[in-house]
């Protein structure tokens, strides 16, 4: 490649309206069977599970860590939660490289394109992330030196880690937004900021939530299972009550900040909207609202199965469950959807205020119970689905482009498009 063409796809003026050189040799490269596009796929919904752990877990940690001044579980579960972090933060940052490389190699003019119109955020995000780590590997390996000499610097370090975290990710949806949403400002900031980033980032974090509550709570169930001291099934069953109380609280935020987002893209993205709701991938949006449904139920039975005195409430079983089968059966029809979705929410928010008594500590419950954990297990299993099939119904809304309305994918291959409905 020459000197001057290689200068043009690198320092090129990142302009949305400047077509992108052809890749003659690169972008006829074909991951066999699989095909390009679903081979980058695999691997991003692979690091996305373990990238969404990290998160919810990594802003979890400070938190149980204020909370453990008054009681030593949430200090143990803060440390525990620090712990997880590094396992899926690591294993997140490999498949990031690994999907980061091909998605390098087998769409080219995308990458270069989209680094051109983010190189100012994107060094932000990077060194954030390298600062993140310098916080975060000290606050867990030195935890009890720090915590000796002062737990406030601790605490504050767990925190910094947290916030920066939040820098890497925003940043990461603002990219993931755009391509969704792309917009003609001039200016690196302005394009990070297009219509859908603030609602993506709430709703993903939201998710992050869910899934990271319903894994602490699916871990908790499973190891409760096989202790014998007191001590262990004591902590263990904390960390079951912790996860269930994190899951279900983004499980009652999650529609707010979903609605938000999916209204965003109505109104900026009308056509992406359409093919959802009404068009070719609808199936996935039935999917989706069918997980969600059984993390209501799923949670309900939860709560039901954990008290020691027959269940109250009655009638709002058989709510609940009504309400989840009319909210799927409505997914082509958002206003009625939404409508028994909210009441889905209202009536496990309600069961859950009548019930709080089942997340005080050192009150007898029976959340050791085969039922309960095994139902909890399950949630971990459909938390993870739920959070895949979300990534991919928003990859899916700007199919059959890469970046909506600017680079198109055309047998697997990005190919400059026209900028016409992404144009606002």
């Amino acid at each position: 490649m020459g000197g001057g063409l290689l200068r043009q796809i690198v320092f090129a003026r990142a302009d949305p309206l400047t077509p992108m050189p052809e890749f003659t040799s690169l972008s006829q490269i074909q991951v066999p069977v699989l095909g390009n596009s679903l081979a980058i796929g695999i691997v991003s919904l692979l690091h996305i599970a373990f990238a969404g752990l990290a998160v919810g877990l990594m802003l979890l940690a400070p938190l149980m860590e204020a909370f453990g001044r008054s009681n030593s579980l949430y200090l143990e579960t803060a440390h525990s939660m620090t712990r997880f972090t590094l396992v899926t933060y690591t294993t997140s940052t490999v498949l990031a490289v690994i999907m980061a490389e091909l998605f390098i190699g087998l769409f080219p003019q995308t990458n270069t394109w989209l680094f051109n119109q983010f190189r100012a955020p994107i060094l932000v995000a990077i060194a954030a992330f390298l600062l993140q780590l310098f916080l975060l590997y000290p606050y867990y390996h030195y935890w009890e030196p720090i915590r000796a000499k002062s737990p406030g610097a601790h605490l504050m370090m767990g925190a910094l880690a947290a916030a920066l975290m939040l820098v890497w990710v925003s940043v990461l949806d603002g990219i993931g937004s755009y391509m969704l949403t792309p917009i003609t400002e001039p200016g690196y900031w302005s394009r990070l900021l297009n219509p859908t980033w603030a609602p993506l980032v709430i709703h993903r974090l939201g998710g992050d939530f869910v899934l990271s509550g319903y894994a602490v709570a699916g871990y908790g169930a499973w190891r409760l299972g096989s202790q014998s001291e007191d001590a262990d099934k004591l902590y263990y069953r904390g960390l079951l009550q912790i996860g269930v109380v994190v899951g279900l609280g983004g499980l009652l935020l999650q529609p707010f900040t979903g609605l938000l987002y999916a209204l965003s893209i109505e109104r900026s993205a009308p056509s992406a909207y359409a093919q959802l709701i009404k068009g070719s991938y609808q199936p996935l949006v039935y999917v989706q609202f069918c997980l969600v449904a059984l993390l209501f139920v799923g949670t309900h039975a939860v709560l039901r199965s954990a008290r020691t005195t027959p269940a109250s409430l009655v009638w709002t079983q058989a709510a609940l469950w009504t309400s989840a089968a009319l909210m799927i059966a409505s997914v082509g029809y958002p206003d009625i959807r939404r409508l028994f979705t909210f009441l889905l929410i209202a009536l496990t928010g309600y069961v859950a205020y009548q019930w709080r008594n089942l997340f005080v500590p050192n009150v007898p419950h029976r959340w050791d119970r085969p039922l309960v954990r095994g139902i909890s297990i399950a949630l971990a299993v459909t938390g993870l689905l739920t959070y895949w099939t979300m990534g991919t119904i928003r990859e899916t809304a700007r199919h059959p482009d890469t970046v909506r309305g600017i680079l198109s994918l055309t047998d697997g291959r990005d190919t400059h498009s026209s900028f016409s409905e992404g144009r606002r």
